[in-house]
C-alpha cells in the first residue's frame, strides 16, 4: 500500500486526473453494472422459471382437464345409455310386459353386468340417500344422506362430480368421478362411477399434443411429457424411451427427473441436426393418475441473451465513457498544467537570476489568482533585489575603497621606512664607524661599545627593510610583479625546502601598483595553503597575458582541499574578497590526492597592464 501511495505521489497531475476520474467512474460503473446485472439475472432466472413453472402447471391443467373432460364424457354417455335402457324397461312395465319388480330385476341385471374401468360400477340412491342399487349386496337400503357427495347427487340428481373415495382396507382417498342422470317414475338418480386414475386409457394425446407443442420459450425452447419410465408422451423431435439418455458429462438427467418427478434440473442436451450441446433448463411436474412428468424446457443461452445485451451495453457505456473522459481529463489538464508549467519555467529564471519574469495573464481561477499572486511576489522581491543590488554594491565599493586606501597607506609607509628611515639609519651607522675608528686611534675605552651600538643599528636597518617589503611586497617598478612573484617561489623553496618554480611569458606593466599587491596576496595565500595544508611537494607559480585578460595560475601536487571544509577558514575566502575587489574571476580545481589548482583571470579593462 505504501508503495502505491509512492506510486501515485510521483505522477504527474495529468496522469492523477486520469487514472483518478478513470478509476472512479469505470468503478462506479462496474458496481453499478455489477447491481444492474445481478438484479437482471436474477429478474431474468425468475421470470423464465416462472414461466416454465406457470407452463408446466398450464399443460398439467390441460392434460387434466383433457382427462376430466374424456372421462366425464366417458361416464356421462355410459350414464344415459342406462338411462335409455331403464326407460326401455320401463315402457314395457307400462305396456304390461313386466310387473315393477321384473322390471327394476332386469334394470339390475343390466346394470351389475357392466364394469366401468376395474373397479368402477353403477349404483342408484333416491332422493332420500339410500342405496336402492348396488353390487355389494351389504350397501343397499342403506342411509348415506350424509355424506357430502351423496348430498350434492340428491341437491343436482344429474351432472359430472368428482370427489374422493376411500374404501374399507384403503389407507387414503382416491379421486373418484360419477355421472349421474335421474329417472323419476322409480325416484332413481343412476351413478356411473369410477376412479380416475383407472381412465388413464380414455385420455387421448391427440386432444393436447399440438397444444403442448405450440409453447415455445426463446427460440427453441419447448414443453414436453415423459412417463416414470422415460417413455416419451409427448415431445416436438423424439419418440421412444429415453430413460438411459445421458448429457455430454455423463449426467443421466433422464433418471434424475423421473426420479424426482417434480422441480428444476440443468442439463447439456444436443437436438438432432445441431451441432453442439447446450445447457438447459427444464421445469417438471407430475400428473400421479396418469403416471406422466410434464416439463417445459429452455436453452440457458437464449435464457441469458438479454444478459450478455446488457453486457454489451455496459461496456460499451464505459468504452464511451473513457472515451469522453480522455479529451475531458486533457483538456482540464491542460488547464491546470499549462499554467504550472509556465509558473515553473518563470520560477526557474528567478532562481537563475532574473526577476523580472512575469506571469501572463490567466483566468480568474485558482492558478489565475497563484499567477497574479506570483506577480506581485516577483514585483516585490525585484524590488528588494534593486534595493540590495545598490546597498550592497556601494557596500562593495566602499570595502574595495578602504582595502585600496588600506594598501596604499601601507605603500606609502613602507616607502618612508624604505626610503627615509633606512637611509637616515645608514647614515647614523656610518657616523658610528666613524666614531669607532677615531676611538681606536686613541685607543679609548669606548670603542667596544661603538662597535656594539653599530652592531644594533645595522639590525635595525635589517628591520626597517623586512618591515618596508612587508608593507610594499611589490616594487613600484615596470616589473615590480614579477620580481616580487619570482622572490617569493626562491624564499618558499628555501624555507620549505620544496619544489616551487615560477614562470612568467613576458614583463608586464601593471599601472596600478594595488592592483599588483592584490595578485601577489594571492598567490601568497594559495602557495602557503599549498605547503602548510595541502603539504605539496612541488609547486608552480605561471604569469601570462593575452590581450583581454592577465592569467596567474598555480598548481600543486598535495593532498588537495577536503571534501568538506571549514566554513569558518579564512584562505579561500581571503582568495575571493581579493579576486572580487579586483573585478576579476578565479577558479579552484581540487583534485583529492592529486593536488589543486587555482587559475586568476583579471580582464585588461581600462588598460590596467600593457607587456613590455
Amino acid at each position: 500500500m505504501h508503495s502505491f501511495k509512492k506510486f501515485f505521489r510521483n505522477l504527474n497531475i495529468r496522469a492523477k486526473l486520469f487514472g483518478g476520474y478513470s478509476a472512479i467512474i469505470v468503478l462506479s460503473i462496474l458496481l453499478c453494472s455489477f447491481v444492474i446485472y445481478s438484479l437482471m439475472r436474477t429478474t431474468v432466472e425468475t421470470n423464465i422459471e416462472r414461466e416454465l413453472q406457470n407452463s408446466t402447471a398450464a399443460i398439467l391443467n390441460m392434460v387434466r382437464t383433457t382427462a376430466s373432460v374424456s372421462i366425464k364424457n366417458y361416464l356421462r354417455s355410459v350414464a344415459e345409455k342406462n338411462l335409455e335402457i331403464v326407460e326401455s324397461i320401463y315402457a314395457k312395465q307400462l305396456s304390461g310386459q313386466l310387473t315393477e319388480s321384473e322390471a327394476k330385476e332386469q334394470a339390475l341385471q343390466i346394470f351389475y353386468s357392466q364394469t366401468i374401468g376395474k373397479t368402477g360400477y353403477i349404483y342408484c340412491v333416491n332422493s332420500a340417500g339410500i342405496a336402492v342399487v348396488h353390487p355389494n349386496p351389504s350397501v343397499v337400503g342403506r342411509n348415506f344422506s350424509t355424506i357430502d357427495f351423496v348430498i350434492e347427487q340428491i341437491k343436482r340428481k344429474e351432472g359430472y362430480l368428482e370427489y374422493g373415495w376411500r374404501n374399507p382396507g384403503e389407507a387414503e382417498k382416491r379421486s373418484k368421478a360419477l355421472y349421474m342422470s335421474y329417472f323419476s317414475p322409480w325416484d332413481w338418480i343412476i351413478s356411473v362411477s369410477a376412479y380416475r386414475d383407472e381412465f388413464k386409457e380414455l385420455v387421448k394425446v391427440s386432444d393436447f399434443r399440438e397444444s403442448i407443442l405450440a409453447m415455445r420459450f426463446g427460440k427453441s425452447g419447448y414443453s414436453f411429457v415423459l412417463d416414470s419410465l422415460g417413455n416419451v408422451v409427448v415431445h416436438p423431435i423424439i419418440k421412444g424411451n429415453v430413460f438411459d439418455v445421458v448429457d455430454s458429462e455423463g449426467q443421466l438427467f433422464v433418471q434424475d427427473l423421473c426420479k424426482r418427478k417434480n422441480g428444476k434440473i440443468i442439463y447439456t442436451w444436443k437436438n438432432p441436426g445441431e451441432e453442439r450441446f447446450r445447457e438447459k433448463l427444464v421445469m417438471f411436474n407430475y400428473i400421479p393418475e396418469y403416471d406422466w412428468i410434464v416439463a417445459s424446457s429452455s436453452y440457458m443461452d437464449e435464457i441469458n441473451a438479454p444478459l450478455r445485451k446488457v453486457t454489451t451495453i455496459l461496456v460499451t457505456a464505459i468504452s464511451v465513457t473513457l472515451l469522453l473522459i480522455l479529451p475531458l481529463t486533457l483538456l482540464i489538464s491542460a488547464s491546470i498544467i499549462r499554467p504550472m508549467r509556465e509558473l515553473i519555467g518563470r520560477l526557474t529564471a528567478a532562481t537563475g537570476g532574473d526577476l523580472s519574469v512575469r506571469m501572463s495573464q490567466a483566468p480568474n481561477d485558482e492558478i489565475g489568482q497563484l499567477a497574479r499572486h506570483f506577480n506581485i511576489f516577483m514585483e516585490k522581491l525585484e524590488t528588494y533585489h534593486n534595493n540590495l543590488q545598490l546597498e550592497i554594491g556601494e557596500r562593495q565599493r566602499l570595502e574595495r575603497e578602504l582595502l585600496n586606501i588600506s594598501e596604499r597607506e601601507k605603500q606609502k609607509f613602507g616607502r618612508i621606512l624604505h626610503d627615509d628611515l633606512c637611509p637616515h639609519l645608514i647614515g647614523i651607522e656610518a657616523l658610528t664607524k666613524v666614531l669607532k675608528e677615531k676611538l681606536d686611534k686613541e685607543q679609548a675605552p669606548q670603542t667596544d661599545s661603538a662597535e656594539k651600538i653599530r652592531g644594533f643599528i645595522r639590525q635595525a636597518i635589517g628591520k626597517t627593510r623586512r618591515l618596508a617589503r612587508g608593507l610594499m611586497p611589490v616594487e613600484p617598478a615596470a616589473h615590480g610583479l614579477e620580481t616580487s612573484l619570482a622572490e617569493m617561489a626562491e624564499n618558499i623553496a628555501e624555507i620549505y625546502n620544496v619544489a616551487c618554480s615560477f614562470e612568467c611569458e613576458s614583463t608586464i606593466n601593471l599601472k596600478d601598483n594595488t592592483v599588483a599587491t592584490h595578485i601577489y596576496y594571492i598567490v601568497h595565500e594559495a602557495v602557503h595553503n599549498a605547503v602548510k595544508h595541502g603539504q605539496a611537494r612541488n609547486i608552480s607559480i605561471r604569469l601570462t597575458t593575452t590581450a583581454e585578460n592577465l592569467l596567474v595560475e598555480i598548481a600543486d601536487d598535495g593532498q588537495g582541499l577536503p571534501e568538506n571544509p571549514n566554513p569558518k577558514g579564512m584562505g579561500l575566502r581571503i582568495l575571493k574578497y581579493r579576486t572580487d575587489c579586483l573585478g576579476a574571476s578565479l577558479s579552484v580545481d581540487n583534485l583529492p590526492g592529486e593536488g589543486v589548482k587555482i587559475a586568476l583571470s583579471l580582464p585588461n579593462t581600462g588598460n590596467r597592464y600593457a607587456k613590455l
